[in-house]
């Protein structure tokens, strides 16, 4: 038990010893731990452990067909009727960085064997140890592969793709710039059945109108066994009128003869003249004011069915000038993707930057160093350590 009890006093006056040891040059010791470790750290890792990743670079402008103009150089570009276009630029690029794209990616270059080469380093590679090999987790770790910028004076936009071979960098960025074509057709596909919908479904209506308008007044033209009933009904109006002139003339007539010559023998004549000039009259008003079967009870349907008819070919005429103008307006709301730089096959690594690297680590771990030596400092001296 005595031994026992001295070897405790032994550890724990070692101990103490230790302790009063680093207390007395807390300076040093925070500099081992804070600085000269992470700093040797960084030194062994990005110059020993760390891979070489290929970075491929691609540089792409959205632009739409449109007829506006403005000021300065976007004048001098629109009027070429070609302009950039800020939103259809920012929604490609949220595409590059979903995961639909990475699915489609995925789809056709296999990305986790890509990313889990035998030439990458055990820190940087996916499916390291400890690592999730989810879908979340290889979308968190393929953002961080991908790079893009996009320069809001130019619009061009730059996408980056770094991988641990040369030829896989190109093929993911090459494979990137095809698929932001191919959402850039769907987004014009989209858009032009968005706004030749409305048009054509108004040309439909107006057709399918016109169609029944016209079928109504042949119908009718085929109840009534009358083609056109106002013509016809003129050509009656036309016909009354020659009788009533002659009428007219065979009246003076016989009031002539009943002046100058009451025994004429013609007078008769004259007389049933007159009275069948007199039937043929109120015959032929009969047919145009008569009965339902008369021209003017004919005329009022026809001459509806001729106002509706007509409305129904303004209504087409005007469908069709709006949906003319919803095909002229689709084609100035075209975008494309016009491809400044094509993806390029890297010939030297560019990351990581080890000299850039291991002097921010050693900044970083010197200020930290600084802050954290003159905050125990600080704290020492108010409670008058030694």
């Amino acid at each position: 038990m005595t031994g026992a009890a001295n070897a405790a006093e032994t550890a724990t006056g070692k101990g103490r010893h230790w302790f009063s040891v680093l207390t007395h040059y807390y300076g040093r010791s925070l500099f081992v731990v804070i600085f000269v470790i992470p700093t040797l750290a960084a030194i062994l890792f990005y110059g020993l452990i760390a891979s070489d990743r290929y970075v491929s670079t691609t540089q792409f402008i959205v632009r739409s067909v449109s007829s506006a103009s403005n000021e300065g150089a976007s004048a001098f570009l629109q009027s070429f009727g070609i302009t950039r276009t800020n939103d259809d630029a920012y929604a490609i690029q949220a595409f590059i960085q979903s995961r639909d794209a990475m699915d489609k990616l995925n789809s056709i270059v296999p990305l986790r064997q890509v990313y889990s080469r035998p030439e990458a380093d055990v820190l940087t590679r996916y499916g390291r140890t400890g690592q999730s090999d989810t879908d979340e987790s290889f979308y968190r770790y393929f953002r961080r592969q991908i790079v893009l910028e996009k320069n809001v004076e130019t619009g061009i936009t730059t996408v980056q793709v770094s991988a641990y071979r040369a030829q896989d960098a190109q093929d993911i960025a090459r494979l990137i710039l095809q698929l932001s074509e191919a959402r850039v057709n769907e987004l014009n596909a989209r858009a032009r059945r968005d706004a030749l919908s409305i048009a054509t479904a108004r040309m439909k209506e107006a057709e399918e109108m016109l169609v029944s308008a016209n079928v109504a007044l042949t119908q009718y033209r085929n109840q009534s066994e009358n083609i056109d009933p106002a013509k016809s009904a003129g050509a009656a109006l036309g016909r009354v009128t020659e009788l009533e002139t002659e009428l007219s003339q065979a009246r003076v007539t016989l009031q002539d003869m009943m002046t100058n010559a009451p025994a004429n023998p013609a007078i008769p004549a004259v007389r049933q003249r007159i009275d069948a000039l007199q039937a043929q009259v109120a015959q032929q008003q009969g047919g145009i004011t008569g009965e339902k079967s008369a021209l003017a009870g004919k005329l009022g349907g026809y001459e509806e069915l001729v106002v509706r008819r007509d409305l129904a070919e303004k209504a087409y005429e005007t469908a069709e000038r709006e949906l003319s103008r919803a095909h002229e307006e689709v084609l100035r709301q075209q975008i494309y993707i016009e491809t400044v730089a094509r993806p390029n096959l890297p010939d030297a690594s560019l990351e990581p930057r080890r000299l850039r690297s291991i002097f921010t680590v050693a900044l970083l771990s010197l200020w930290a160093f600084l802050g954290i030596y003159l905050l125990v400092s600080g704290s020492r001296e108010h409670l008058n350590i030694a």
